[in-house]
């Protein structure tokens, strides 16, 4: 759909960033589930012998209540006053756990993202229109596509566990409850470690998924991204800050560091500005470079300007004894250059459809 309405350009960075101060990120509801539930059967696993020893004390104390307690008044009050307390200790480790599993998938997702977008009151939202537009959108349809062949899934992997231990279960009655119990346990354990396993690929999937359709919907125009840049570019204040701050940095004879490509320190004592433009240098030129207080001032300038500062001790020192302002980098630092440069455009390649 993005491609047919002209939207073939990935979305800007400055696009991204808005959608996601909005909420408006991708995520998979699955993914944080299954991680959610294997989590949990893990926790099930080593907190077994927790489980069944509280378990056993429990209904010990409830023999003894039911026992000793006289008039049916109070000890129903002690039986239920116990349960309460049984259930708070023995699903409360749980809870946690569960908790701590999925706002920590969730974080992995999304990064630590908090917006009040999502949970503002818009009429948009109680709109009968648009709602029932959405019960017949695309995404409505593959979210109940996926959710059905989830189930499928699910219970053929269920059916295909029982129905390999069908013998055991039917030849139970002869095995003692001690073992029937253990029986049970481990075929419990072994139908959830498979769903688990399961879940988790389809949240893997689903993710994937989520990504490339959220990047496929935010993808623009060619077009807006030109009326994007000329609405940055023609702010007045954007315009007015930037031009203060340049004269600021400026003053001390730094004009030409603004043509720079990369600056390159040792880090902190000098730093030397580069530029080389592809069709009309030849080779790398020195276009400014200082040494503590003006090599500073560089680098100030260079974060003002958005121009990506590299930090290479020895090439900032054998350029800076050897190369004077306005000359090209020398023969024997051209490898050592070409590297610096190609990680420039490599990181703002990188940065353009950075999330």
């Amino acid at each position: 759909m993005a491609e047919k309405d002209g939207k073939t350009e990935k979305a800007s960075p400055k696009k991204l960033r808005d959608t996601r101060k909005k909420g408006e990120i991708p995520k998979s509801p699955d993914l944080t589930s299954a991680v959610t539930f294997i989590v949990f059967i893990l926790a099930a696993t080593f907190l077994g012998n927790y489980i069944l020893k509280y378990s056993l004390l429990y209904l010990q104390n409830y023999l003894s209540a039911g026992l000793t307690v006289d008039g049916l008044e109070n000890n129903l009050a002690n039986i239920g006053m116990r349960s309460i307390i049984f259930i708070m200790v023995l699903a409360g480790p749980f809870l946690v756990i569960a908790f701590v599993a999925a706002f920590v998938s969730t974080i992995v997702q999304t990064g630590f993202l908090f917006s009040i977008e999502p949970i503002k009151f818009k009429l948009s939202k109680i709109n009968p229109i648009s709602g029932f537009k959405n019960m017949f959108s695309k995404k409505t349809v593959f979210t109940l596509f996926k959710n059905v062949a989830k189930l499928t899934l699910v219970f053929w992997m269920a059916y295909k566990t029982l129905e390999t231990s069908v013998y055991l279960i039917l030849n139970s009655s002869n095995v003692g409850t001690e073992k029937l119990f253990f029986l049970m346990s481990d075929l419990v354990m072994e139908l959830a470690t498979q769903l688990g396993v399961l879940l988790l690929i389809l949240g893997l999937i689903d993710y994937i998924y989520q990504v490339y359709d959220y990047r496929k919907n935010l993808k623009m125009s060619k077009q807006e991204l030109k009326d994007e840049y000329k609405e940055a570019e023609g702010d007045p204040q954007i315009k007015s800050q930037r031009r203060q701050r340049y004269r600021q940095l400026t003053k001390g004879g730094l004009h030409d560091v603004e043509t720079a490509t990369a600056i390159i320190t040792n880090p902190t004592h000098l730093a030397i500005a580069i530029r080389y433009e592809k069709g009309k240098d030849e080779v790398p030129i020195i276009v400014a470079k200082g040494a503590d207080h003006q090599a500073a001032k560089i680098r100030e300038l260079a974060k003002a300007l958005d121009i990506p500062i590299i930090e290479n001790k020895p090439v900032a020192r054998a350029m800076y004894k050897a190369v004077e302002i306005g000359q090209p980098v020398p023969m024997d630092l051209y490898q050592a250059i070409a590297e610096i440069l190609a990680l420039v455009y490599q990181t703002e390649e990188m940065n353009k459809y950075k999330i």
